[in-house]
């Protein structure tokens, strides 16, 4: 067993990695304590993504502090393995992490991709912790702590905290606002630029436009819950000629007034394809058409074409 190739476990592990889409981590925790050769892949996919939806000191937030002691050699290993973070931040039932709570879990994964918050009962997050991102951000105490991707799922509608979030990164190029922002954009001029922004509540149009200010150029793979209306149709004759992939919900009238927007488009998905109106008149530049659900009543092949 220990002279198994380590690409080989690699490969058994990562095909053991999600059952039914939920990280199996089962299957990976007994993976790990068969040997020693094992351990190292096991642990490596166990610590990818870790949730922490516990209480300040909960049994979940002090294990995650004491297998990522950064005091030590093995815990830094673990904590070099996380890409994803899910961090719920504020609830309002009994004593839950808080934002310092969030600067020293991040503290310690090094090498963090993804941050995914959810934040209730706070309204914005202390200058103090701003400033200790951003000090994370720009050195880390080691290395800079430079996250790419940021999903809110949930703050108040008039929270500044997603603007202190951007501040704080301006590495960000992956941004998902999972809730409805409707506080003012602060004064200062964004430098982060985005590849891909999805939005499941679009924002006002100066809101929008303070957010893809700096993304102009960057920007290629936009996704809404809904279509955006026709108030946003001068951000959208700047930003759809660049656009390689649009994302939407369903389609309609509108939809299809966006999509001819489009004009280098490459993929186009929708969630439910449209039992009424035809797509028609694709940009000839399209390579992938994606339907998530199809119609219920006639899913014949014919009828989707």
């Amino acid at each position: 067993m220990e002279n198994f190739p380590p690409e080989l476990i690699d490969a058994i592990l990562e095909c053991a990695y999600y059952t039914n889409g939920v990280v199996d981590t089962k299957t990976l925790s007994s993976a790990a304590l068969l040997c020693r050769a094992w351990a190292v892949s096991a642990q490596r996919l166990l610590f990818r993504f870790v949730p922490l939806r516990g209480m300040h000191n909960g049994r979940g937030h002090l294990s995650f502090l004491q297998a990522t002691d950064t005091s030590l050699a093995r815990g830094r290993t673990l904590g070099e393995y996380i890409r994803i973070l899910e961090v719920h931040v504020g609830d309002k039932i009994g004593p839950d992490l808080d934002d310092r709570d969030l600067v020293e879990i991040i503290k310690h994964a090094p090498r963090l991709y993804e941050l995914i918050l959810r934040v209730t009962s706070v309204h914005q997050l202390g200058e103090v912790t701003v400033d200790q991102l951003r000090e994370l951000a720009s050195h880390g105490g080691r290395t800079p702590i430079r996250i790419r991707a940021l999903t809110l799922l949930s703050c108040g509608v008039q929270s500044p905290i997603l603007y202190q979030l951007l501040s704080a990164w301006p590495s960000i190029e992956f941004l998902h606002i999972g809730v409805e922002i409707a506080a003012p954009p602060p004064k200062w001029q964004p430098t982060f630029r985005l590849y891909q922004l999805t939005l499941m509540r679009t924002p006002r149009l100066w809101i929008l436009s303070w957010l893809l200010s700096s993304s102009m150029k960057s920007l290629r793979i936009v996704s809404f819950r809904d279509a955006p209306g026709r108030e946003l149709d001068p951000l959208l004759d700047q930003l759809c000629g660049q656009l390689r992939s649009l994302r939407l919900m369903n389609y309609s009238l509108r939809a299809s007034s966006v999509l001819q927007r489009c004009t280098n488009l490459e993929e186009f998905v929708l969630v439910q394809l449209s039992t009424l109106i035809k797509l028609t008149n694709p940009p000839p530049t399209l390579e992938h058409l994606s339907c998530r659900n199809l119609p219920s009543e006639d899913q014949l092949v014919e009828a989707v074409i």
